[in-house]
């Protein structure tokens, strides 16, 4: 097989979670457009028709399933519905995050649990789901998303730097377990992207400017950014990789820039 060849996703199927909007939908866009089907999963289902209509744009199949990754047993139908229809399941996205800001004295124990139940609980039952079906066939590909914060601290905001750092633990510690299988386990840590979610915090220019201030490429990620490294671990391309994380951030988790 040529290096080109080994990203071609013709004839597989991906399950894409929290994949009604920003990161997730250019995910399942990625790769419908190099020949995967698409079951995309989340809480709104207006937004997963969109999604799925785009899908299926580009010649590929398409299904949305309104999926609430914190109820384990809608992660289990999730996985089973997606296996009857499409009969395989090649990739998992773990997409599906949230995320509260706030002084740590001021969180609740509501919020820490919506937070870990979605960043973590959701990621780990969704791997579960899809296990037994990668072993059976010897091959799978599973990428979650983490976060630069996976790496570093992040005050104010301490449950969801907890559960991003838990995602690169769970990240190579499955890498290990089911290595064996020929499934290999890898991670995704972007720095800011300006998805709906947080553009709303760059129309405040002191905000911006402090952010853009610590960006070494003086920008933040657009979605797109992500194409590249979605493909190639979604791909034959990355076949002995395993139990990474790979920082789209720009440089951004690497260190401080010194002065010149």
């Amino acid at each position: 097989m040529n290096a080109a060849a080994k990203f071609d996703l013709t004839e597989r199927v991906a399950i894409v979670t929290g994949g009604g909007k920003g990161i997730g939908a250019r995910v399942a866009e990625t790769l419908a457009a190099a020949g995967a089907d698409i079951a995309v999963a989340g809480r709104h289902q207006d937004t997963l028709d969109a999604v799925a209509a785009q899908v299926r744009l580009r010649g590929r199949r398409a299904l949305a399933f309104r999926t609430d990754v914190q109820q384990v047993a809608e992660v289990n139908a999730l996985v089973a519905r997606t296996l009857e229809a499409f009969g395989r399941v090649d990739i998992l996205v773990n997409n599906a995050g949230v995320n509260r800001t706030g002084p740590t004295l001021e969180v609740t124990e509501e919020t820490w649990d919506q937070i870990q139940d979605t960043n973590v609980k959701g990621m780990f039952f969704a791997c579960q789901a899809v296990g037994p079906h990668m072993m059976a066939r010897r091959r799978g590909k599973i990428i979650n998303i983490g976060s630069i914060i996976s790496a570093i601290g992040l005050g104010h905001n301490v449950p969801y730097a907890a559960s991003k750092g838990a995602v690169w633990q769970l990240t190579r510690s499955l890498a290990l377990e089911w290595a064996g299988h020929n499934i290999q386990v890898n991670a995704i840590g972007p720095g800011y992207v300006l998805t709906d979610q947080v553009r709303w915090l760059f129309q405040q220019p002191e905000f911006a400017e402090k952010i853009l201030r610590k960006q070494p490429t003086g920008r933040v990620a657009d979605v797109t950014d992500l194409d590249g490294t979605v493909l190639f671990l979604a791909s034959a391309a990355s076949d002995y990789v395993n139990g990474q994380m790979i920082f789209v951030d720009g440089a951004s988790a690497a260190g401080w820039v010194g002065p010149e």
